[in-house]
């Protein structure tokens, strides 16, 4: 408002000054564009969370993870950092810390391609989460697994200790489940030895495993609520 009125007072003492000596007036122009209103912005769209850089963080029993590859869903712990991508949603504390990883792969009938089908998806969850395994480890899918079933899911768990994740030690949880149109689910879990805390946030998200696909709607409001850090 200074800066305007300034300005028309500049602009009159040239009219009169312009009078006095004779000269032709000069018609006066407002600034344009100052309407005096501000520019309302649009707010970004919510995060998809596919990936990691996106920084989506779990507001607990709220949120509703997709495994897209499975046709699961799952609930990660409050305040990890979570992605859904196309073949495999992550869950973490940290980039250090406690991890999930659900992924799918297609079943064989032939023992010989069944195995190698487990191993290859195997290997890229384990890649996904960052994890070492001892030299020259590797799941023995013929030895007999624990069962468990988590919401009419039949799992089938094999640990292997001596894992490695950010140079932290821990046992790792590989899971693995026949599902409905010819897929099976493949999936790990992995905290510290000394990590009791995330132990027990690994056991909730595989405990809270559901098959279907997640409301598409829920989902979407939920993510919108502020999820990103």
């Amino acid at each position: 408002m200074v800066y305007r009125t300034f300005k028309a007072i500049a602009s009159l003492a040239l009219l009169l000054v312009a009078a006095a000596c004779g000269g032709s007036q000069t018609e006066v122009k407002e600034p344009e564009g100052d309407t005096g209103t501000p520019a309302v912005e649009t707010p970004p769209p919510p995060p998809k969370c596919e990936s990691l850089d996106e920084k989506c963080a779990s507001k607990g029993d709220k949120t509703v993870a997709k495994v897209k590859s499975a046709d699961l869903s799952f609930t990660p712990a409050e305040k990890w950092i979570y992605a859904q991508g196309e073949a495999q949603t992550i869950a973490q504390a940290s980039d250090e810390g406690a991890v999930v990883v659900f992924g799918s792969y297609a079943p064989d009938k032939d023992a010989k391609k069944d195995t190698a089908a487990r191993d290859a998806a195997l290997a890229e969850l384990i890649k996904a989460a960052a994890i070492t395994l001892p030299k020259g480890a590797k799941i023995n899918w013929k030895q007999k697994p624990d069962n468990q079933e988590v919401n009419g899911i039949k799992l089938n768990v094999w640990n292997l200790p001596g894992a490695e994740r950010a140079k932290k030690k821990g046992t790792l949880l590989v899971l693995q489940a026949p599902l409905a149109d010819d897929k099976a689910l493949l999936a790990l879990g992995f905290a510290a030895d000394d990590d009791e805390a995330g132990m027990g946030a690994v056991s909730k998200a595989i405990e809270s495993i559901k098959a279907g696909k997640a409301d598409d709607k829920k989902a979407d409001d939920k993510k919108s609520d502020g999820e990103k850090k």
